[in-house]
């Protein structure tokens, strides 16, 4: 079982990916959180795989979050999932430790692949 963590401001895009990916059989939604702050606190108290994370945060910038992630939770995949990804910024995002980047349009399915494959070690 892959457990996810699922950090985005739009409740309602975090509640449908988090249904979605719980329909599959080999991943567990973890966690959730809407801001940089809830996401310090989640990754304190639980263990996770795949952190999904967007960018575009009320309280932050997304990209701040990745080392935190990585470093509180050895091991876990960061997958970036944006709107707003710029051409100068996936460079940037992968530089700060990013395993993955996607587009927030990316088909349902396609994200799911991913979170499958950086929860079992393949590269993003």
């Amino acid at each position: 079982m892959i457990r996810v963590l699922i950090v985005d401001d739009h409740s309602a895009f975090r509640t449908a990916l988090a249904y979605l990916l719980e329909q599959q059989p080999d991943l567990e939604v973890a966690a959730q959180a809407g801001t940089c702050a809830q996401v310090r606190e989640v990754i304190l108290e639980g263990r996770f795989d795949v952190a999904v994370l967007d960018l575009a945060m009320p309280d932050g910038d997304g990209s701040m979050l990745i080392g935190e992630v990585c470093r509180v939770n050895p091991g876990a995949k960061v997958l970036v999932l944006s709107a707003t990804l710029e051409l100068g910024q996936v460079d940037k995002v992968r530089e700060m430790g990013a395993d993955a980047v996607l587009n927030k349009m990316e088909d349902p399915r396609r994200i799911a692949e991913e979170i499958r494959c950086l929860g079992s070690g393949a590269p993003g």
